[in-house]
């Protein structure tokens, strides 16, 4: 039999023969191989964001000396025992918990506990949660198409919005049947994810938008989107196993074949083409017969995204706010297609603010804004690549950020691009967003110039996209 109870955190033990490792018999090594091995920092980090999963409960029996041990929930409980008592984590980490335990107010003292009579009883719930789906018995993990509904509820980005937007649409029109869409996905959005494949649909939304546009008829685009499903099915011609080049070249393929748009109409929601009244006027349109060549020469995201893609544009140049034709007539800072999950509230509650404020009434206020956003990433980020926190000068912070980003092999082109251009802002002290810059600002030793800020903000948005991924 089990039973519900309320324990305090420090009173429970960590499992000495837990599965996650070999046998380990005195606590502070179980939470150094935990720390090293089974990501528990990141664990802590997300509960003193936002609280213990209510969804889990924590498993414990007694022993022989009747101490509570934990059984179900290692890692959540290595994760409380370090922000209730951060002194209990190897001597390099303790600032790292201290940190944590000191900004937030979400770390519970005690937990509820679900204890059982006996490990026999408690190995039969912990085989039902740990051993895979089981014929239905486990649990069943989200598929490609169930994970990007659940983080479009929610609001978070993800790679695959667009091509599932695309598949569901299909499916409503018949192109495709239900049962074909299960293995599709995750190649669909290789494909489209690819400014050249996304322009040649007729698409100007990125890959990560859920509310797609397009800037062709709506029977020009189910044109194309059919022979794309088709490919898809047959998995053929377009399959997983391509590349940018591949991808490139099939929609020259689709070009060539006259299968692609040729006429550009004024941007619109695709919804709009499952009504009656389709859009299909040509009256705004260019008459330009085709994309580029694809050579990869558009303004790039890290992911691949295009300028050219940002909700509102068209393929001809025509937008739906004719303050956002020239980057630097727009009101604020921040792009309106600069869209990014931010998991830390304090952070994400700044960068609102940067989004609100227009920058040329109020230029001296975004620049202080955009100063504490940027100087709490740098921090942020630090503290989570190297689990360690910095307390030194801003630029000296932002050498440290630099190289530690560089480590990674696998940034893209534009992601190397906005390094560069973070590189210019730490060392350039008349940069507009540099430290020295900032400061002389705050104290109104210079005013701001908000062209010039929106200019430096574009000139790095896509790395302080790649770091805001990482706090």
């Amino acid at each position: 039999m089990s039973s519900n109870m309320l324990l305090n955190v420090l009173d429970i033990y960590l499992d000495s023969e837990n599965p996650r490792h070999n046998p380990i018999y005195d606590q502070p090594s179980i939470i150094e191989h935990l720390l090293k091995d089974e990501r528990v920092k990141n664990l802590a980090r997300h509960i003193a964001t936002h609280g213990v999963n209510p969804l889990d409960s924590i498993g414990v029996i007694k022993d022989e000396e009747g101490n509570y041990v934990v059984v179900e929930g290692n890692r959540r409980l290595c994760s409380l025992l370090l922000l209730n008592d951060p002194e209990k984590a190897p001597s390099g980490e303790v600032p790292y918990f201290k940190r944590l335990s000191e900004s937030s107010a979400s770390i519970p003292v005690s937990i509820n506990c679900v204890l059982f009579d006996s490990l026999e009883e408690a190995n039969v719930w912990m085989g039902v949660r740990h051993n895979g789906e089981q014929d239905g018995i486990g649990i069943r993990n989200w598929d490609p198409k169930q994970k990007t509904r659940h983080n479009g509820r929610v609001n978070k980005r993800d790679q695959n919005a667009l091509a599932l937007v695309l598949i569901e649409y299909a499916v409503k029109k018949n192109i495709l049947h239900h049962d074909q869409t299960e293995r599709i996905i995750t190649t669909a959005a290789r494909y489209v994810g690819n400014p050249f494949i996304r322009e040649t649909f007729g698409i100007v939304s990125p890959r990560s938008e859920s509310d797609v546009k397009i800037n062709v008829s709506c029977s020009d685009f189910d044109k194309v989107l059919e022979r794309f499903c088709a490919d898809l099915v047959e998995n053929t011609v377009v399959h997983s196993r391509t590349n940018k080049d591949d991808w490139i070249a099939y929609g020259r393929l689709l070009i060539e074949q006259s299968v692609a748009p040729k006429q550009r109409v004024k941007t619109h929601l695709l919804d709009s083409c499952l009504l009656n009244n389709n859009p299909t006027s040509t009256g705004a349109g260019t008459g330009n017969t085709t994309p580029n060549s694809g050579s990869d020469n558009s303004s790039s995201t890290g992911n691949g995204e295009s300028d050219r893609g940002s909700a509102g544009a068209s393929g001809n140049g025509t937008t739906g706010d004719s303050n956002t034709r020239n980057p630097d007539n727009r009101k604020f800072i921040v792009p309106h297609d600069f869209k990014v999950a931010i998991n830390n509230k304090i952070l994400r509650r700044v960068f609102e603010e940067m989004k609100t404020i227009d920058i040329d009434d109020k230029p001296l206020a975004v620049s202080q804004i955009t100063r504490a956003f940027l100087e709490n990433l740098y921090v942020l980020y630090f503290e989570a690549v190297t689990g360690s926190y910095q307390q030194v000068q801003t630029h000296i912070l932002m050498d440290k950020v630099i190289k530690e980003i560089e480590l990674d092999s696998n940034l893209s082109k534009s992601e190397k691009n906005a390094v560069a251009g973070l590189k210019r802002v730490q060392s350039n002290e008349m940069n507009a967003l540099s430290p020295k810059t900032l400061g002389a600002n705050a104290h109104a030793g210079i005013y701001p110039d908000p062209k010039q800020l929106k200019r430096e903000f574009d000139n790095i948005s896509e790395i302080i996209k790649y770091m805001l991924k990482r706090v």
